[in-house]
This record gives C-alpha cells, sequence and structure tokens, in this order.
C-alpha cells in the first residue's frame, strides 16, 4: 500500500471512526457500560424507572464525552468553571495596578521566520538544484557517477528502484543518521561561508545605521497605545439596613461584572451579577452588605480590548448604619447616601411613652415637714426639636419628628473623596407628672374632759300571780269532824315606763398626733436631651464620556518579490558576481 505521511504541526485529531477519535471511543464505552450497570444493578423501583436513569446517564456522559462550547470540551470548561467559582474573588493590590495609568514600554520587534543564514543557505540549495538540473540536460550522469541526491543526506531517503516495488519514501535508520553530508554538503557548507564572509560588511553598516529602513524583519507588528480615560461612574450610593443600592453609568461601550464581598474578613463572595451597558447608560444594583468590612468590585471590557476594575472599599461604604439610645428617644440612621453634588439621609425615632423623672417631692407636713427626691413615672405629652447634619463646610437643620423619619441634605464639592457626616438630635419633652398625696399631721396634747349627757332608759313592765291552800278539821254539832281543804290565789301587774336621768362623765384625752390625707394635682415638667450620629461616605468623580481616538490608518501588506538566486542577490548589495 502507499504510504503517507501526517504534519505533527497541523494538531489534527485522528478520527477512527465517524466523527469520534480513539479517547472518545473509549470513553462512550465506559459511558454506555456504567449505563447499563445502574440499568441491571440499581436499588430503585421498577424496571422502568432504573431504565429512565441509564438512559438520563447515558445522554449526559455522551455529552460530556462529545459536547463542546466554543470549541473547548465540556469537562475543561466545568474545570475552569469549577476552578472560577472556588478561586480568589478579591484582588489584594490597589486598584491602580489593575489599570494602566502609564503607556506600556514599546515591545522590540521578535524576529520570526527564517533567519539570514537560512535564507542564504535556501538559495545556495536553489541556485545548486538550477546547476544540476543543466547537468542532467548535457548528459553529465553517463559517465558512471551516483545521480546528486541531496535529500538523503538529512533523515529519509528513496528507495533504490527494483522489480515488484513502487517507489516510496524509507523510514530513517540509525546508520543514514551518522552519515556525513558527503560531497554535496560541503558545497553547501562553502557555499554558505562565502554568504557570510559577503553579508558581514553590509551588516555592520546597517547596524551602524539602525534608522536605514532596509532593515525590517519579516513579521513586524506593533501594539495599540492604550486609551487613557474612565469607563465607569459610581453616580449613586445608598446604605439601607444591610444592603447597598449602587447606580454605575457606563461612559462607553462596556461588558461589566459585578462582585460583592463580604464575610469575617471580607474575601467571601456574596454577589454576582453581569450586564451590558450602553454610553451613557445607567444600571442599578442592590449589593448585599455582610461582615464588619464589605467592599464590592465592578470589572469591565470595553471594544476596543482594553479592561479595567473599580472597586469601592469598606471606607467608602457607610456600613453599619450608627444607632444612639437615650432615655427619651432611640435615633438611628436608617439611609445614608451619595449621589453627584449631595449627600442625604433618614434619621428615624422611637420615643417612649412614659419616662421615670426625678421631682423633689414633700410627702409628710404638719407637725413634721418631710421632703425627699422621688423618681416618678411621668407621661410624656410632647417632644420638639432639631436635627442638625454637617460634612465639611455644609450643615443643614431640620425640625426633629418623634416616632417617625427625619430627612436631611446636604450640599458636597464634586470630585473623588470621603465625606465625613455627623447628625445631632436635640429634643426636649413635655412631661406631665402624677404626684402621690399630701399627709397632713396634728398635734394634740394631753386633756381632761368633763361631759354631762341625759340618759334616757327605758323601763319594762312586769306581772306575778300567787296561790296557797290549807286543810282545816272542823268539828259538827254531833261530836264529828270533817276535814276540808281552803286554798287562797293573789295575783299584781306592774306596767313599763321611760325614765331620764342626767348623767356626769368624765373623759381623758392622752397626748396624740392625728394624721390627714391631701389629694394633690399633677405637676408638669421638661426635660432635655441630645444624641450624636457619625459616619462617612464615597462619592465619585463627575461622569464624563470616553471620546475614543480615530484608528490610525493601517499600513498595506508588504509584497515580496521572488528572489532570483544569488546573482540577484550579489547585484542588489551593489557587489560583482564572482562566477
Amino acid at each position: 500500500m502507499r504510504e503517507h505521511e501526517v504534519p505533527t504541526h497541523v494538531q489534527a485529531e485522528d478520527k477512527v471512526l465517524l466523527w469520534f477519535t480513539f479517547p472518545q471511543i473509549v470513553a462512550i464505552t465506559a459511558v454506555c457500560a456504567l449505563s447499563y450497570g445502574a440499568y441491571r444493578y440499581a436499588p430503585v423501583g421498577p424496571s422502568e424507572v432504573r431504565m429512565a436513569i441509564a438512559v438520563l446517564f447515558g445522554l449526559a456522559g455522551i455529552a460530556m464525552v462529545v459536547g463542546k462550547i466554543g470549541g473547548r470540551r465540556l469537562p475543561l470548561v466545568a474545570a475552569d468553571l469549577l476552578k472560577y467559582r472556588l478561586g480568589a474573588r478579591l484582588y489584594a493590590g490597589p486598584v491602580s495596578q489593575l489599570v494602566r495609568s502609564e503607556p506600556p514600554a514599546p515591545v522590540q520587534p521578535v524576529k520570526s521566520g527564517p533567519g539570514p543564514l537560512r535564507l542564504m543557505a535556501k538559495r545556495s540549495k536553489r541556485v545548486l538544484r538550477r546547476m544540476r538540473k543543466k547537468n542532467r540536460k548535457n548528459g553529465d550522469r553517463r559517465d558512471g557517477r551516483m545521480p546528486f541526491r541531496p535529500h538523503t543526506w538529512f533523515g529519509k531517503r528513496r528507495k533504490r528502484g527494483g522489480r515488484g516495488q513502487r517507489p516510496g519514501h524509507m523510514a530513517e535508520t540509525l546508520e543514514s543518521r551518522r552519515r556525513g553530508p558527503g560531497r554535496g554538503g560541503i558545497a553547501v557548507v562553502a557555499a554558505v561561508l562565502v554568504a557570510m564572509a559577503a553579508t558581514v560588511p553590509q551588516a555592520v553598516v546597517l547596524a551602524q545605521s539602525p534608522d536605514d529602513e532596509r532593515w525590517r524583519d519579516e513579521i513586524d507588528f506593533e501594539l495599540n497605545e492604550p486609551v487613557e480615560g474612565r469607563r465607569l461612574f459610581v453616580e449613586g450610593l445608598y446604605v439601607s439596613g444591610d444592603r447597598a443600592s449602587v447606580t454605575l453609568k457606563a461612559a462607553a461601550d462596556l461588558d461589566i461584572r459585578v462582585r460583592a464581598f463580604g464575610g469575617s474578613e471580607g474575601r467571601s463572595l456574596r454577589f454576582w451579577g453581569s450586564a451590558t451597558l450602553a454610553q451613557g447608560e445607567r444600571i442599578d444594583y442592590s449589593l448585599p452588605l455582610n461582615g464588619p468590612v464589605p467592599s464590592f468590585t465592578v470589572s469591565w471590557e470595553d471594544t476596543i480590548g482594553q479592561a479595567g476594575a473599580l472597586t469601592v472599599e469598606h471606607d467608602r461604604i457607610p456600613y453599619p448604619l450608627p444607632e444612639a439610645e437615650g432615655e427619651l428617644c432611640t435615633v438611628r440612621l436608617t439611609t445614608l447616601g451619595w449621589t453627584p453634588g449631595a449627600v442625604s439621609g433618614v434619621v428615624e425615632s422611637d420615643c417612649a411613652a412614659s419616662v421615670e423623672h426625678s421631682v423633689e417631692l414633700q410627702t409628710v407636713a404638719g407637725h413634721e415637714s418631710v421632703t425627699e427626691t422621688a423618681l416618678l413615672d411621668a407621661g410624656v405629652t410632647a417632644i420638639t426639636g432639631t436635627v442638625d447634619a454637617v460634612t465639611g463646610a455644609s450643615s443643614a437643620g431640620v425640625p426633629f419628628v418623634p416616632n417617625g423619619e427625619t430627612t436631611f441634605r446636604l450640599s458636597v464639592p464634586t470630585g473623588e473623596a470621603v465625606h465625613d457626616v455627623s447628625v445631632d438630635a436635640s429634643f426636649t419633652a413635655s412631661l406631665n407628672i402624677p404626684i402621690p398625696p399630701l399627709t397632713v399631721l396634728t398635734h394634740h396634747p394631753e386633756r381632761t374632759e368633763e361631759r354631762t349627757e341625759t340618759v334616757s332608759l327605758y323601763r319594762p313592765g312586769a306581772s306575778d300571780s300567787d296561790s296557797d291552800s290549807d286543810t282545816i278539821t272542823v268539828t259538827h254539832d254531833d261530836g264529828t269532824t270533817t276535814e276540808h281543804t281552803v286554798s287562797a290565789y293573789a295575783y299584781a301587774y306592774v306596767p313599763g315606763r321611760t325614765i331620764d336621768k342626767d348623767v356626769t362623765i368624765t373623759i381623758l384625752h392622752p397626748e396624740h398626733v392625728k394624721a390627714e390625707v391631701v389629694e394633690r394635682a399633677p405637676v408638669t415638667g421638661s426635660r432635655e436631651e441630645s444624641l450624636a450620629l457619625t459616619s462617612h461616605v464615597g462619592s465619585d468623580d463627575p461622569y464624563a464620556a470616553l471620546v475614543v481616538p480615530e484608528p490610525e490608518p493601517e499600513d498595506p501588506p508588504a509584497e515580496q518579490s521572488p528572489a532570483g538566486g544569488l546573482r540577484d542577490w550579489f547585484e542588489g548589495l551593489g557587489w560583482e558576481w564572482p562566477w
């Protein structure tokens, strides 16, 4: 069969079956075997469920083997995504190192392609080849000498002709490697040495005049100068609670990626998003704030191939928002942010309906007097005050709103800076203080008192009865006696009546103090309180559209004329052809 060679520099994969390579066929076979194992031995449900699992597993495995995204295999894409997700998300250096502020140093031209010596060797071979052709035409080959075959000097050589054999190539052997270049090689080496000797004087002249346009590399390219200017601006930054509302405005057509970081050290990724913005377009993001040092980074890539990043560190983000607790009210800064030329915020307050208030109170009066300081529950009837906000040379005072939100706004100069904000809430509360009753003591000395009073006494009526009986003996004339019982009965009754009589009584009063409780009306009072809040917020430079300069016109591609051998090359250098 005819032998052929595949060049090693093509980087083409060998297709064994259809459009599959050998590693893909092995991988597909392994996936099919695992799918059959899942169908045959999976301990789940009936055969239909196992068959569905096997089909899904097989389809996913084949997709991973033969699928591509952007010309790359799916396992490589998955590995890159995993590395991207698990890798570091924060650049530790300053932002200035990510954006080039100065154009890069000019790159020295890299010499590519064949050098001058190699070109001279090729041209010498071309001349010798022409000479051999002329000799063959003149019949020099009949003198019995071997034909000139320079391809046998290096690597493979042709087989000698014979019956039953076809012309082809023979693999390089160890003996062919050990052979020298022969007579033809000596001629080539001599030609190269002559060319080198002829080139040295002219090379010295060219080295002494580097501005000569004749000395140019075969492949010459120049890097474009970076376009200076801001691509992305922060046009608003507001913090409310544990979230930051950020407004971004693009100064050129950009592809942006937003990442918010938090955690205990500020290195954990908490948010990721991407968008495409046209020049002058705005986009709003609500980013979570987590940990003591939150931050967010916006990386961008413009349409001219340049990239950079904008990072807002925690020292420019007002988080956490401050809070101050007092006896009358608790105030907190619920919102603080910046827009071009202004810093605004919202102060929220929660005020108590009653407070404990100390009062100098007289509790006992009269025979003894007692005054003490009492801590009483006082009702808050009204609260009035002001909220004074200060940042730099700007200040503003607004009325305080109890149990509500107080909004303030401050003017700030334009430009990138960190604005320190101080908020003082001063207010006065009117109190209604109920006080307990007053105890009045009265002293009474010892005394004797005689008092005559008429006493009325009622005597009730009464009745009584009595009877008596006796036995007597009566002697008759005839001398006989007879006994007789004689009884007597008596009854007495006394009627009831009221009897009035004057009685004189002597009363002794000992010494004593008499107490009397007297109710008192509530009293009014007032209390003043002042609470301070401090925070900061960062601002960005004013927006300016990016002006991209017109690209420089590209030079037309260089046209090379074919060389005419050593004779033309010598004539180009101004030398005479010696042969």
